[in-house]
């Protein structure tokens, strides 16, 4: 397990940086029992020891991409190592929802970095530990440890039958970019209009991305479901770019590449703030909480997060 976690807290195939997750059982046809509608290809068997996990992982870290995870079942003398997927399904429940819960009759512990020289080790016996290859100390809180609060706040307004549905698929698109993206800064509105002091320096859409409007299209009519996949990858572009990217609590994606001017005030306070310019941004953006915004989030360039929520969620 030591091996593991230090093979992947930062690792790289031609010098392109992979994050796989790596999913360690006892009982691989169980396991793909339980995702209906999912794939799973064997790559190959080798050797129980350090050896054999480092096969494992340099054979399969390429081919986990696009919602795919790698497998190593423990065969006792040997291992075997593939790829599998959940079925593809956009609005699906999470792989982890199913597979990390603690009445499954087979063991599963999931190893996976979630930030440069930061690796969970989960179990689905319910226990789990955040291992920090860095200066930070081990009870120090997880990078994306306020997502959840996030997705929340972009969901809060929207209607009860499609609210549990966008919330599992904005985690998850939302998880999968940011722990690729460089950085980035969202904001959350709980007004009819984007708020002035984004709008007036940044691009706002003519019509929002209605987020759950397209998952009730999907749920209607599957073909639908390249609309929906499409608005997710013009998603992963904006939280690539600079800017500061705005939602509304109703789920609806208001636009992007927005700019907060600083106060005189505000700004010779965000001067005394550790950080570059999007830290500056962020803390501005938080003193707008309650004030027109229900939320602002933060991911630094090394993958960790900050987070202000309006009391009201």
């Amino acid at each position: 397990m030591v091996e593991l976690v230090v093979l992947l807290a930062r690792y790289m195939e031609e010098g392109v940086k992979l994050v796989p997750k790596v999913y360690l059982t006892d009982d691989m046809t169980l396991l793909s029992a339980m995702l209906p509608g999912g794939e799973r290809m064997k790559i190959g068997t080798t050797t129980r020891d350090v050896d054999g996990l480092k096969t494992a992982i340099k054979k399969c870290a390429p081919l986990a991409a696009g919602g795919g995870m790698i497998y190593i079942e423990d065969r006792a003398e040997t291992i075997d190592y593939g790829v599998f997927k959940d079925s593809g399904n956009p609005i699906a429940v999470l792989v982890d929802q199913i597979l990390m819960i603690e009445n499954n009759s087979f063991s599963v512990v999931k190893v996976f970095q979630v930030a440069d020289d930061c690796v969970e080790i989960r179990s689905n016996q319910g226990a789990f530990h955040y291992v920090f290859l860095n200066h930070r100390k081990e009870d120090a809180a997880p990078p994306l440890q306020f997502l959840d609060k996030l997705v929340l706040a972009i969901v809060a307004e929207t209607e009860a039958d499609v609210r549990e549905a966008a919330h599992g698929y904005l985690t998850r698109l939302l998880f999968e970019t940011l722990r690729k993206s460089h950085g980035c800064i969202i904001a959350v509105t709980d007004l009819a209009e984007p708020p002035r002091f984004l709008a007036e320096d940044g691009v706002i859409f003519d019509q929002a991305i209605d987020f759950p409007a397209l998952i009730n299209e999907f749920k209607k009519d599957p073909a639908q479901q390249s609309r929906l996949e499409s608005k997710g990858y013009l998603l992963q572009g904006m939280l690539n770019s600079d800017g500061i990217i705005l939602f509304d609590s109703r789920g609806r994606l208001l636009g992007y590449n927005c700019f907060v001017k600083l106060e005189p005030e505000a700004a010779a306070a965000a001067r005394v703030v550790q950080g570059g310019a999007r830290r500056r941004a962020f803390r501005s953006l938080s003193g707008k909480v309650g004030n027109g915004l229900r939320a602002a989030f933060m991911q630094s360039q090394d993958g960790w997060s900050e987070f202000k929520g309006s009391e009201h969620g």
